[in-house]
């Protein structure tokens, strides 16, 4: 009988051994199953935050884009305004330099000195 007594003995040394690891090991199954659930709602939620913030930087982008493009052409307008009004003066004194020259000679031959000193020989 000693001998289905250790049997007995030891077999159940065994099963509580097993049944111990084995609990031990649904436990740190469990463990793991519940961080990697954490860790994958993390996930989830740096995603949805790096989606957004890249949906952020694209209408900053685009709100930039339009903002340069409608910058660029006003200064585009403003310079052909004031391009066609240079171009506008520019003909306007070429057509009054010959006159203007003739009135400046005639002015020049027919003035008098003004320090009288053509008078005083």
């Amino acid at each position: 009988m000693e001998i289905n007594t250790i049997t007995t003995v030891l077999i159940t040394i065994a099963s509580v051994g097993t049944l111990g690891t084995l609990v031990y090991m649904v436990s740190t199954v469990r463990s793991l199953k519940d961080r990697f659930e954490t860790l994958a709602l993390e996930m989830v939620d740096f995603h949805t935050y790096v989606d957004k913030q890249e949906v952020e930087h694209a209408r900053e982008h685009d709100r930039f884009s339009d903002d340069v493009d409608i910058r660029f052409d006003r200064v585009h307008r403003k310079v052909g305004k004031n391009q066609e009004e240079i171009y506008r003066n520019i003909e306007r004194v070429e057509k009054k330099l010959p006159e203007t020259i003739r009135k400046t000679i005639g002015n020049i031959e027919f003035a008098r000195p003004l320090d009288n000193t053509f008078n005083k020989k």
